[in-house]
């Protein structure tokens, strides 16, 4: 009988313990799998992967773990600047927890330190910010601050001219394989046999030759039809000789690629910082064979004009810059419309498809960019649905040409600004959708222009990502965008003295090992 009473008390005891232990498993791995804000806020702005040209999947996690590690190998995870950016950012409830959640958070991912062999990604992932004494919004705008130090362009700063930090020449292996993860590096090509219209983005010169030579390959290789307009997103930006330069031997490159119809990938055309005074040189000729083409008059003795300080130059000019000199009663300039011409007349003479200019205004000394150029594109083609030339059609599909690392960014922000010209004519409440597909030859740019265009691409997803949760959530916005980005915010915030935190290792090793193991 004793016996007896002694096993069921032993079985007892021991179902209690394998139902604790069951317990704590089952604890661990839903602490695990609760997805952090990080992660939700990634997933919000849309890192949620893509399948590649030849089928390969890249998951959501990659792309959301190569983000971090970028912030990694830049040093963005310090603990002063941690703290610098909670407080910058402000609106932050119970700040010492918050930032004593996060040190933990990077000490344990050993995201403080310069070695990207050492750094778990994925730990990060899984645990940043992910207590309830942050909200989504947040870790939105948080991450939205910390990516912004990418960018380091102040107002009128060209990509060119930003110098490469020493980690960036480092690790550019671990960055580039980053970056690949997040589409800026690689090829991306037209999904459809037919669209509605195609649109290149406009640019410096170099590269619009590239967009134009590679929008004429993937069009007659791929049999690809355009049933509308091709145009050439330009404007009124004044050309100078330093960017719109192109060395002689890369302009032979070039011309080969248009007689021929060769994949511009194919080619090599990185120039060496040795060719910098052959390209401007080039530049001049250029500009000055650009002025005899349209008329244009420039000072006969002295064609070109080089500030030394912004307090020499005009409203629409910078220091360092070799501008054109006009002779005073010249009131017409060379701009990004008339080099479109000209390189249409040398560069597409094998391009099926006319091509037309479209020729924004610059407004209040502000240039024409991305976002004006596509309004203006987004103007022409509703006007051409409305007065019938589509007859019932509500669909259409423009192709985007540019090429990487801006195909993403520049593809949401011409989506987001007509969508926004299709709101004020009243489109979308009549079911009308115009929807863009970006494509582009694979990267040639420094790896510091790609650093800066990740900044300009995290920007422009969490503008889509907060639309959304104004939208979806009905929720007011805690901060003023202006506020976080780079070239508004305000750089000279004084925050209080760091304080001494105390971080323990975590004690859970079996939520430990699902964070490890478990994607």
């Amino acid at each position: 009988m004793v016996e007896s009473q002694l096993q069921s008390i032993g079985i007892g005891v021991s179902l209690g313990i394998v139902g604790l232990i069951g317990y704590y498993i089952y604890d661990a791995y839903r602490q695990s799998v609760k997805p952090s804000k990080y992660m939700l806020a990634t997933e919000k702005m849309g890192f949620i992967g893509y399948e590649k040209s030849n089928g390969q999947r890249v998951t959501m996690e990659q792309q959301q773990e190569a983000l971090l590690r970028i912030f990694q190998l830049a040093g963005y995870f310090t603990l002063p600047n941690i703290w610098h950016d909670l407080n910058s950012i402000q609106c932050i409830k119970n700040l010492e927890n918050v930032f004593q959640e996060i040190s933990a958070v990077v000490k344990f991912s050993n995201a403080d330190q310069p070695d990207p062999r050492q750094f778990n990604a994925k730990y990060m992932r899984k645990n940043l910010f992910k207590s309830n004494n942050m909200d989504l919004q947040d870790a939105l705008d948080l991450i939205l601050y910390i990516i912004q130090y990418a960018y380091t362009r102040q107002i009128g700063q060209e990509r060119y001219e930003l110098v490469s930090p020493d980690w960036i020449i480092t690790y550019a292996n671990e960055y580039r394989q980053a970056a690949r993860l997040l589409r800026l590096i690689d090829r991306e090509y037209p999904s459809l046999n037919e669209y509605d219209g195609a649109w290149i983005a406009g640019a410096a010169r170099i590269d619009l030759v590239q967009r134009i030579l590679d929008f004429n390959y993937q069009i007659m290789t791929r049999n690809i039809k355009i049933d509308g307009e091709t145009l050439v997103l330009a404007g009124e930006r004044e050309i100078w000789a330093n960017i719109d330069g192109i060395s002689p031997s890369i302009r032979k490159q070039l011309l080969k690629i248009s007689q021929n119809n060769i994949d511009i990938d194919t080619i090599s055309l990185l120039s060496s910082t040795i060719d910098d005074s052959t390209r401007i040189n080039e530049g001049k000729s250029y500009m000055i064979h650009l002025a005899k083409s349209y008329n244009i008059k420039l000072n006969a003795s002295q064609p070109f004009i080089q500030y030394q300080s912004k307090e020499e130059c005009p409203l629409d000019r910078f220091p360092d810059r070799i501008y054109a000199n006009y002779d005073v009663n010249e009131t017409s300039k060379l701009t990004e419309t008339l080099l479109s011409h000209d390189l249409l007349q040398t560069f597409s003479n094998n391009i099926a498809n006319k091509i037309c200019i479209i020729d924004t205004l610059a407004q209040e000394q502000i240039r024409p960019n991305t976002a004006s150029t596509a309004r203006d594109a987004a103007e022409r083609l509703i006007k051409r649905i409305f007065i019938g030339d589509y007859g019932d059609k509500k669909t259409f599909f423009i192709l985007l040409c540019t090429n990487n690392p801006y195909i993403e960014r520049q593809t949401l922000t011409t989506q987001r600004h007509v969508n926004g010209v299709m709101e004020k004519y009243g489109l979308i409440e009549k079911d009308y959708q115009i929807k863009i597909e970006g494509f582009g030859c694979s990267c040639k740019q420094p790896l510091i222009i790609v650093h800066s265009e990740l900044s300009a691409l995290t920007a422009e997803k969490w503008k889509f990502a907060v639309n959304d949760i104004q939208k979806s959530l009905r929720l007011k916005l805690k901060r003023d965008v202006k506020t976080l980005l780079f070239q508004t915010r305000d750089k000279n915030i004084v925050v209080a003295d760091q304080p001494k935190i105390e971080i323990n290792r975590p004690n859970n090793f079996i939520k430990n090992w699902f964070d490890s193991y478990l994607v």
